[in-house]
């Protein structure tokens, strides 16, 4: 045997944020541009392909690929920032909110996050943003002040 053996191994990422307030800033017609955009930041500038991006006027929902290089904080502040600032061109006073939510899921769960994210617009026919965050936090096991969550 000669040394240890290479073990190859994905974490992939669901990440979860709103625009600041809440705002329905995200429109039919910036949506696609802003899928594009982080797409690029994510596969271009961080190292992780993005497998699924979804949400609705006021917020989004990212599978991706972690990067070996970069931390997922790292990886969101880089997406939020630059993603804002295109944004930005067409709607002045788009900002994203400071807090957001991340957890790891695994191959094996992917398509269930896929087809989540796949139908955020109807998920939000008769359920709020801000109650859907707070299930993804519950669901999750992540503790939450319910007065740190929102900008």
């Amino acid at each position: 045997m000669k040394g240890t053996p290479t073990i190859h191994g994905t974490i992939l990422y669901h990440a979860v944020f709103s625009t600041a307030g809440q705002r329905p800033l995200i429109t039919f017609e910036i949506e696609p541009l802003l899928y594009d955009k982080i797409s690029k930041i994510l596969f271009d500038e961080c190292y992780s392909p993005p497998l699924m991006i979804g949400g609705d006027a006021e917020h989004i929902h990212i599978l991706f690929v972690g990067a070996r290089n970069w931390s997922p904080d790292a990886v969101i502040n880089r997406v939020k920032d630059k993603s804002s600032e295109f944004i930005r061109k067409w709607s002045p006073d788009f900002a994203w909110q400071g807090t957001y939510a991340l957890v790891t899921t695994s191959r094996s769960e992917d398509e269930i996050d896929k087809d989540h994210i796949r139908r955020q617009k109807e998920i939000h026919k008769t359920l709020s943003y801000k109650d859907e965050f707070r299930q993804f936090l519950e669901i999750n096991g992540i503790e939450y002040d319910e007065n740190e969550l929102w900008d």
